[in-house]
């Protein structure tokens, strides 16, 4: 399942800091990222590339719900992107996304595999709007 960025208004800042709690948060406290992130996303959400935006909300919610996590996280990743994701020895995790427009990032340090593919996911599009905006 891959989807699509359906556009948006968020700011690198707010997505580098969910980046950021995403890391810190506890196995079983996937849940909450998935609703901060989808609160944060809003317009910007990344839907199934067959569904809308608020469809889309609602399949990676559901997904969450079930605690599918690691499949809700792969959900919000457009279908063209490069992902990887690790268990490094100390039980933390890293991951890596790179968008379609080349703008990548990566995540290490997570207590969950899903959270630092949100982790990534969201600082590869702080990226991708710093480069799209011309921002520096």
């Amino acid at each position: 399942m891959g989807g699509r960025l359906t556009g948006g208004n968020a700011r690198p800042d707010d997505l580098i800091a969910l980046a950021d709690r995403c890391e810190r948060l506890a196995a079983d406290e996937q849940r909450f990222g998935f609703e901060l992130a989808l609160r944060l996303m809003g317009e910007a959400l990344l839907a199934p590339s067959t569904m809308n935006g608020d469809e889309g909300s609602l399949w990676v919610g559901l997904l969450a719900d079930s605690g599918a996590y690691e499949s809700a996280a792969l959900a919000l990743l457009p279908p063209d992107a490069l992902y990887g994701g690790e268990r490094l020895a100390e039980e933390t995790y890293t991951a890596h996304v790179t968008l379609p427009g080349g703008a990548a990032a990566h995540s290490r340090g997570a207590r969950s595999l899903a959270m630092a593919w949100l982790a990534a996911l969201f600082r590869a599009l702080a990226r991708d709007i710093i480069m799209k905006r011309g921002l520096h």
